[in-house]
């Protein structure tokens, strides 16, 4: 089944297809030409694929072909489901069956999806990640500034901050993403973020759980028209093209020497002792923000519907006249000009005879409404969103200075979340920028010493934190502190830049001040005034 089919059918709970582990081909699409893995290659609970440490892989294309085909058939929807959901494009409420008679039929989207994957990674990565070389010691500070320039120029020419949001964002919205390094023609390092729609990491299947090779891969009509597959096999000592034809029946092809010139230099492209991508994840389960709270995501936008639909309904209601018989000139009168007039003629009312009739009325009918059994259910969907997504909601927040106090109560779930995937995201930059080091010819273990300081974006009360700072220096040392203070990210930097400053100030100091000793010793030692007066 295409993905434009699977985007235009309703499902009953969408949930059991986002979260990893489950089978999608059960939620309503299967593929003929999928092929189960062989007992080399499986795909975990987690929906990671591994394969046997003791198989090479090249010689076993059939088994590529088999991971490929399950990953387009099986983990591509849910991945696009997952970025339609985040952009707003809600599938279930889009696709529900219009309602019967014309009746209203509102398809509001609140999109919570968006709003939690934002804020969450504003306040993970909104302030860009700080990384620098610390060396331990004085004698290789020349290898330090080749580390540290070479971080800096990547970071400014490649906009490295951008990638790493951008990384950071979509593996929270589909559970994980990837960084892949690459080298240009004249060997320098280049980092980008890949997507799991077309791509996947395969990891080997022993306890150390290591990455073997990485797959990217595309379909496209070859020169005959027919569907034909192409992609990459990214290894830890090179990088290997492959392709098969559609009509050939799984059989993939390895092309050692491509013809096309990509502008990346062969030769020279992996000179790696480790793989040049890496996975980036929220947690090991690949979950995303919002994977588990689709059904209330979807609950909440069904009962913001049927809000909007009840409003409608008044502005069509249905008048009901008693005792009247209205012309079709009189109905139309009343649509036009909104004005009916019953009355009746004066001598027929005061008669014996219209005295034991009901007189004439008109009123609208009222529909039944549950305002306030939708209030409620928007209440709780929307409360029960931001707890299972651990995010705070944080447009009801006073920011005065109690709660400025309080704030760091408030986003402590946040704060665990984001400890979880620093590490996770730790992990994949020190996989690629070792691999950045050793393109340059550098020292592939000085990535050892590289610190990665993430700034979590949160407001603070800087005048609290200066008398907090200020308090703890009678019971703490200097460094302590100052290390207190949000907008000190460093503080042992911080403790040297004092210390230049203090003995900057002293050596002002001593030379505004004249020296009392110069005088008097100038005096002892000029005697020739004395010899002259004798």
């Amino acid at each position: 089944m295409k993905i434009s089919e699977i985007l235009q059918k309703e499902y009953p709970n969408i949930q059991d297809t986002f979260i990893s582990g489950r089978d999608a081909s059960k939620m309503g699409w299967t593929n003929d030409n999928t092929v189960n893995l062989s007992g080399s290659a499986y795909l975990d609970d987690n929906d990671v694929f591994h394969y046997s440490t003791s198989q090479n892989i090249k010689d076993n294309p059939i088994d590529l072909f088999n991971m490929i085909n399950l990953h387009r058939t099986k983990l591509m929807p849910t991945y696009v489901m997952k970025r339609q959901y985040y952009k707003g494009r809600h599938i279930n409420i889009l696709n529900r069956k219009p309602t019967p008679h014309g009746d209203p039929d509102n398809r509001r989207i609140v999109n919570m999806p968006k709003k939690l994957v934002d804020s969450f990674n504003g306040y993970f990565i909104g302030t860009p990640i700080d990384i620098a070389y610390q060396d331990p010691s004085e004698e290789e500070a020349t290898e330090g500034n080749r580390v540290n320039n070479l971080i800096q120029a990547m970071t400014k020419h490649q906009v490295l901050d951008d990638v790493f949001t951008e990384a950071s964002k979509w593996s929270s919205v589909y559970g994980r993403a990837y960084l892949y390094l690459y080298t240009d023609e004249k060997a320098y390092p280049h980092i980008t973020f890949l997507d799991p729609l077309n791509t996947f990491i395969v990891y080997d299947n022993t306890i150390q759980n290591k990455p073997l090779f990485g797959v990217t891969y595309s379909y496209y009509p070859d020169s005959k028209g027919n569907e034909s597959l192409h992609g990459q096999l990214i290894e830890i000592d090179d990088t290997v093209p492959f392709s098969n034809s559609a009509t050939s029946d799984a059989s993939l092809v390895f092309d050692e020497n491509p013809d096309p010139d990509t502008g990346v230099d062969d030769n020279l492209g992996h000179p790696f002792s480790q793989l040049p991508i890496a996975e980036i994840m929220d947690n090991e389960e690949r979950i995303g923000v919002f994977d588990d709270l689709i059904s209330l995501v979807d609950d909440l936008d069904s009962a913001m519907s049927a809000k909007a639909n009840d409003s409608d309904s008044f502005a069509a209601s249905i008048l009901k006249v008693i005792n009247s018989e209205l012309s079709d000139e009189q109905l139309k009168e009343i649509y036009q000009t909104r004005v009916f007039n019953l009355y009746l003629d004066k001598a027929w009312a005061e008669s014996d005879e219209s005295k034991a009739l009901p007189m004439p009325d008109a009123e609208f009918m009222e529909k039944p409404t549950g305002d306030q059994l939708q209030e409620n259910q928007i209440q709780h969907d929307t409360d029960f969103i931001y707890q299972v997504a651990q995010i705070p909601n944080l447009d009801n927040i006073d920011f005065s200075t109690s709660a400025a106090q309080a704030l760091d109560f408030k986003i402590h779930s946040m704060k665990i979340k984001a400890l979880n995937k620093e590490t996770k995201m730790k992990k994949a930059l020190t996989q690629i920028w070792a691999c950045a080091l050793q393109a340059q010819g550098i020292n592939v273990d000085d990535v050892d010493n590289l610190e990665y300081t993430f700034n979590f974006t949160i407001p603070h009360n800087l005048l609290a934190e200066a008398q907090t700072a200020n308090e703890l220096q009678s019971t703490t040392s200097q460094e302590t502190a100052i290390a207190s203070l949000s907008n000190v990210p460093d503080a042992k930097k911080e403790m040297q830049k004092i210390a230049a400053e203090q003995d900057k100030l002293a050596q002002e100091a001593k030379a505004r001040t004249p020296d009392p000793y110069a005088d008097s010793n100038n005096s002892q030692n000029d005697t020739s005034q004395t010899k002259g007066d004798d």
